[in-house]
C-alpha cells in the first residue's frame, strides 16, 4: 500500500504560464552591450492596443508586470541625447502622434503605479511612432547594427517605436 500525506489535488498541479512572459534582448555594439529585459503582453485580439488598452495620455512602461529596464555598460548617446551607462526603468507618455520617453533612475518598480517622482529622470525624449505589420506579441529588437551604431525598436499591434543608439 502507498500513502502520499500533506498532498492535496492543487499543489500538484502543473504551474501555468504567465500571460505576458519575461523576455531579454541584447546588442553588443563595437565592445558596448546594450540589454532590454521586459515582460511581453500579447495583443489577444484586441484591436486599437493604444488609445483602448494603453489609452492616450497614459504613463506607461512598455511591457506589463515590472517596468520594461534598459542598461548599457558604457555611455551612449540615444537619439543623439547623452545617456551615462546604468539601468534605466523606460516609461512613456502615449499619444496618437508622439510619445515621451522617459529613462528612469529607480529602475526596479512594479508597472502600476506610474512613478511620479520627476526627479528621477535621466532622460526624456520626444519620440514619433510609426505603423508596420501586426505583431500580436510586444517585441523589442536591433533590426539594424552597424558598426558603431544600432536602432533599438519597439513593436506592439501596428505600432512601432525606433530608437537610435550610437555608441563611443
Amino acid at each position: 500500500m502507498l500513502a502520499v500525506a500533506g498532498l492535496d489535488g492543487g499543489s500538484c498541479q502543473a504551474q501555468r504560464p504567465m500571460l505576458s512572459e519575461h523576455a531579454v534582448t541584447a546588442q553588443t555594439v563595437a565592445g558596448t552591450t546594450i540589454t532590454v529585459e521586459y515582460y511581453r503582453p500579447l495583443a489577444r485580439g484586441r484591436d486599437s492596443l493604444f488609445g483602448k488598452v494603453v489609452k492616450w495620455g497614459d504613463h506607461w512602461t512598455p511591457g506589463a508586470n515590472w517596468a520594461t529596464t534598459i542598461e548599457v555598460d558604457r555611455d551612449i548617446r540615444l537619439n543623439s541625447a547623452p545617456l551615462p551607462k546604468g539601468r534605466y526603468a523606460v516609461w512613456a507618455f502615449v499619444e496618437p502622434d508622439r510619445w515621451t520617453l522617459e529613462l528612469r533612475r529607480t529602475w526596479h518598480k512594479f508597472h502600476v503605479p506610474a512613478p511620479s517622482d520627476s526627479g528621477d529622470v535621466q532622460l526624456r525624449l520626444e519620440v514619433k511612432p510609426e505603423s508596420g505589420p501586426m505583431t500580436d506579441i510586444l517585441t523589442f529588437d536591433f533590426p539594424v547594427v552597424e558598426p558603431t551604431s544600432t536602432t533599438l525598436r519597439f513593436r506592439w499591434g501596428t505600432v512601432v517605436v525606433p530608437l537610435e543608439i550610437a555608441v563611443q
